[in-house]
């Protein structure tokens, strides 16, 4: 062995133990202020940024093309070593910081603050451009130039006060409404410790269990391996979080076992990436990004969570009702019977691994904060795994979940940071409120155009990032504009979630779709078309919830009873129409009756509504009698 071939081994080796003690550091800490409790928030929200920007430098290349056994370049080295001191500072100054007055001649800002933030504000652009490519990192320059040059515009809805770079700087670093705002704080609060939650459950096995308790359900019905997608994916994506995540997870078992079946390599990526997108809204732990809704909407998260169970329930189950007429339209079988796991050996083996999420939801429900749930849901993990050897967290699983925890949390952390640059520009310059202005002026005062156009916004703004992005991107003008109508703030900040969440599925970027293509080796834009197809659900939930906001568990049981079943019961005759399909093929006259009926059922007035049960009825008698005449010949 060379010197130079030796000195990079040992260098590796080294990289490689320094980025496990500075991730298994991160998940240290956010489990220790999970049960001791967190520090003033600087410290809290600081320190962990701090970490992320390490292990984000030491683990992603500054080149995509770099290969991923490469040696850390000297120049990354430079950047962690310019990390430490530069965030560092407010880690370790946060009572001078809460104490000081941000903005006036009392704390004028040093040269020391000033070079410090700098260095700040590019060292979290590079990481963001790293982990998520140029979009995010174009969108906060803007709101930077715009913040320091905005008083020059000749708009004058655009146009603001003069703020100076020493002002810029001030707020976007020294206080908490910039990068260290509330995104970051709910992040670096909540979010890690349910991604740490998340790894430790990955580690037991729990994506396993699922998919083989998912299969042991429904993988021998028709069509079962996409119904076997469903399952997993709402109970592994309620764990993960992330739909992305979960795609890879739960779609390496279900798109092979789909196409061995018989599914197009579309249709099989196309369902994986629903399902899985459809995880970030299904309890009792959602997506990152319900927790950052909670604090924006002033709402416990449990509530959050038990209010989301209707809508989640409903896109599931419309994806179930489509697969199933998929399945008997084009003879799609499941897996054999004798392939087909025994529910009784799949839940010897493993039920036990559903414990620490009912532990989880147990806690939520009985008034635990989420911090101290995902704490004891953690412990409880451990504890549970050693009842099977197979499922047993030892001491080096322990300190691989904690390692992943840490990694998986990098993006979420610096995705919040960099989000905090736009939200601070947005909230300095007033350009939210404005904005706000300009989608109502835009609609001419018409509510549905609104709503289409904050939608279309959540949409755009959110393609190629992941959805704590879009919502926080787009919660800051679209959130203000749908208030100002009268629209509840939980509900208008449920409306951007859920319209936040479509970006991942809805061309021309849409970065579920690419996986679940990637995965079953097939086109992207038939990926996609089958996706679009597939979610006539997905893309009514949001309107719905305006329109009925019963389905949030919002007004009196029987409005709530109504409004869900006349809605399920509809969903279920748009779906039949866009099929084509039913008990039988439906003819041109019959899809057209299924469409009508089912938007009358959805249509929030009761009279409407009406019409739909009497046409349902007559598309029900029309229906049985095709089928007596069939079965005569």
């Amino acid at each position: 062995m060379s010197v130079f071939t030796k000195s990079v081994f040992t260098k590796s080796v080294f990289t490689k133990y320094l980025i496990r003690f500075v991730a298994v550091g991160m998940s240290s800490f956010h489990i220790y202020t999970a049960y001791f409790g967190t520090f003033y928030p600087y410290t809290q929200r600081s320190f962990p940024v701090m970490l992320s920007l390490v292990l984000t430098f030491l683990t992603v290349r500054a080149r995509k093309d770099a290969p991923d056994d490469a040696p850390v370049p000297i120049y990354d080295w430079a950047l962690v070593a310019l990390t430490i001191p530069v965030i560092g500072y407010v880690t370790f100054n946060s009572d001078y910081l809460a104490n000081r007055w941000p903005m006036t001649s009392t704390f004028p800002v040093t040269d020391l603050e000033i070079l410090f933030g700098t260095i700040a504000a590019l060292l979290i652009l590079e990481a963001t451009r790293r982990l998520l490519g140029w979009l995010l990192v174009i969108v906060a320059v803007v709101a930077l130039i715009y913040t320091y040059w905005g008083e020059h515009l000749p708009f004058l809805s655009l146009k603001h006060r003069v703020y100076t770079f020493e002002h810029m700087l001030d707020y976007m670093y020294l206080t908490d409404n910039g990068i260290w705002g509330i995104a970051l704080g709910v992040a670096a609060t909540y979010i890690v410790l349910f991604i740490i939650f998340g790894a430790f459950a990955e580690k037991a096995g729990v994506a396993e269990f699922f998919i083989d308790f998912s299969n042991s359900i429904a993988g021998h019905t028709m069509g079962g391996p996409a119904k076997v997608a469903i399952f997993s994916s709402a109970l592994i994506g309620s764990v993960t979080g992330s739909t992305v995540a979960n795609v890879y997870t739960t779609g390496q078992f279900t798109i092979p076992m789909m196409k061995r079946l018989g599914y197009k390599p579309s249709i099989a990526g196309a369902i994986e990436a629903l399902a899985s997108n459809g995880g970030q809204m299904m309890p009792p732990i959602m997506g990152a990004a319900a927790f950052i809704l909670a604090a924006y909407s002033g709402v416990p998260y449990v509530e959050v969570a038990i209010a989301s169970l209707i809508p989640a329930l409903l896109y599931f189950g419309g994806l179930f009702w489509f697969i199933h007429l998929e399945a008997h339209k084009t003879g799609l079988v499941g897996i054999p019977v004798e392939e087909k796991p025994s529910i009784i050996k799949v839940l010897l083996k493993g039920g036990h691994l559903v414990s620490p999420l009912l532990a989880l939801i147990g806690c939520l429900i009985y008034g635990f904060s989420p911090v101290r749930a995902a704490f004891y849901a953690i412990f409880f993990t451990v504890v549970v795994s050693w009842l099977r050897k197979e499922t047993r967290i030892g001491p080096k699983e322990f300190i691989e979940a904690l390692e992943l925890g840490a990694k998986s949390s990098i993006l979420i952390i610096v995705t919040c940071a960099t989000v905090g640059f736009v939200i601070g520009g947005f909230l300095i310059t007033g350009l939210g409120l404005n904005a706000s202005s300009a989608i109502i002026s835009a609609s001419g005062g018409n509510f549905i155009a609104i709503l289409f156009l904050v939608g279309l916004a959540c949409i755009v703004l959110g393609m190629g990032m992941n959805t704590v992005a879009a919502y926080l991107l787009v919660s800051v003008v679209g959130t203000p504009a749908l208030t100002s109508q009268g629209i509840d703030p939980f509900v208008a900040n449920m409306f951007v979630f859920y319209f936040a969440l479509l970006s991942h599925i809805t061309p021309p970027v849409c970065l579920a779709i690419f996986a679940g293509a990637q995965i079953a080796g097939a086109g992207i834009w038939e990926t996609a078309f089958m996706g679009i197809k597939m979610s006539a659900v997905p893309y009514m939930l949001p309107f719905l919830i305006i329109f009925a906001p019963s389905l949030l568990l919002i007004g009196d049981p029987a409005t709530i009873a109504l409004n869900t079943v006349a809605i399920t019961v509809g969903f279920i005759f748009i779906i039949s129409a866009i099929q084509g399909w039913a008990f039988a093929p439906l003819s041109l006259v019959t899809r057209l009756l299924y469409a009508i009926t089912g938007a009358c059922l959805i249509w929030p007035s009761l009279t409407v509504k009406a019409v739909g049960i009497v046409s349902a009825a007559v598309a029900i008698v029309l229906e049985l009698v095709k089928r007596r005449r069939a079965t005569a010949l």
